[in-house]
């Protein structure tokens, strides 16, 4: 089923790039074709958790996907709930967080290719490491697992690094292909070249109106699969130009915009209204998500390891609350939104404990927090009245808009 679902995108995509041409059109056609190699033999094959470096999976020619992009992919097609119960019956809790059960449910199904490689990070969160060695139970695999310093130190920095150093290690082990330093610093230097054509291009959505509407960066995150390749390059590209072309001559990727939103963490993964209501009711754009904000520097090619060691660090999503604290106020600045969304997933305890102290930071910059009680991937778990009623009442409070 997923395989098919992937080979489908993928076919439907390049047809519908060759008859328009869009950066959106374009990101998914690259990542539905990174989905295929997951299910083609010649390729070995890394599942992981969201925050590895596959910057060194491509330098060693190993397709690697994140378990949490799986289970998303399986809510947007609408096929989640029958794994999320088969994950339930098998004695999951429904207090779990469902991108994990859903690609569990998967798993058991024998529905996932058998990985080469498992890689876990202990970054951002537990659920996906636990979730990860269970895949690996079933398909009688050891995980590696990455330990992310807590700090911002050179000494952590250093110690990251010999880490990624022994996870290419165990990739040779487990595939027998190797790590080249000299390849690794071109697939760096790539990485470096859509950093900036995607800072480029998200200083363009910080103009009124915004070239972006609320779908043209949706679920951007998965950008990470392709940083470190020329698809990547290309993708982030495209969007620059495109929001250049439309910001230059006054327009915005969304009509009547009327109000400008910064969205926390993560999309709502199945089908739902939610964008449609806020654009077409409310003229309500999403102009930057948190997850899509380019944060770091660019890294070093001569000491790539360092480099992504240095990247992975200074995450705003890692270390004491206040950066990221800081991060979200300075987005809801520099893109002069009036509003913020959070869709508090529940089972996600990476990001529960903190949502009073988001709506403290916004309200100091000026900027009302609507905090929706969601689940981003179970649908059984969704009130479309209850969320309609909360979103009217938040909108109403913002006013008439800029």
């Amino acid at each position: 089923m997923m395989q098919a679902y992937l080979e489908d995108l993928e076919r439907a995509l390049k047809q519908k790039l060759e008859e328009k041409p869009t950066a959106r059109r374009r990101f998914v056609y690259e990542i539905g074709r990174l989905g295929t190699r997951l299910f083609d033999g010649r390729w070995s094959v890394a599942w992981t958790t969201v925050f590895v470096p596959f910057e060194i999976l491509h330098s060693m020619g190993v397709a690697g996907n994140f378990i949490e992009f799986v289970g998303a992919m399986l809510a947007g097609t609408g096929a989640g709930s029958p794994f999320l119960e088969r994950a339930e019956a098998a004695g999951y809790s429904t207090d779990s967080c469902s991108y994990h059960r859903a690609i569990l449910g998967a798993a058991m199904e024998r529905l996932i290719p058998d990985p080469r490689v498992l890689i876990g990070a202990s970054f951002p969160c537990d659920g996906g490491i636990k979730a990860l060695k269970r895949i690996g139970e079933l398909h009688h695999k050891d995980v590696f697992l990455l330990h992310i310093p807590f700090e911002s130190t050179p000494e952590a920095v250093d110690y990251l690094a010999d880490q990624y150093r022994r996870m290419a290690e165990h990739i040779t082990a487990a595939t027998g292909k190797t790590l080249d330093l000299d390849i690794l610093r071109e697939t760096i230097r790539r990485s470096n070249q859509a950093r900036e054509y995607l800072v480029e291009a998200l200083d363009f959505c910080k103009r009124v109106p915004c070239p972006a509407d609320a779908h043209d960066l949706k679920n951007f995150i998965v950008f990470v699969l392709l940083l470190g390749t020329p698809e990547g390059v290309e993708v982030a590209r495209m969007y620059r130009d495109q929001f250049k072309d439309l910001a230059e001559r006054g327009g915005g990727g969304m009509a009547g915009e009327r109000h400008r939103l910064l969205w926390i963490q993560n999309r709502i993964q199945f089908k739902n209204d939610l964008i449609r209501m806020l654009e077409e009711e409310f003229g309500a754009n999403i102009v930057i998500d948190e997850l899509n904000h380019v944060y770091w520097e660019p890294m070093d090619e001569a000491d790539p390891l360092r480099g992504l060691a240095r990247r992975m660090i200074t995450h705003p999503l890692l270390g004491p609350i206040d950066r990221r604290l800081e991060t979200l106020s300075m987005l809801a600045r520099e893109y002069h939104v009036d509003g913020a969304i959070n869709p508090a997933h529940w089972g996600c305890r990476q990001s529960g404990g903190a949502r009073h102290m988001f709506k403290e930071a916004l309200q100091k910059v000026g900027v009302p927090l609507l905090h929706l009680d969601v689940d981003c991937v179970d649908e059984r778990n969704y009130s479309e009245g209850q969320v309609r009623t909360r979103l009217e009442a938040f909108m109403e409070m913002l006013g008439d808009g800029k």
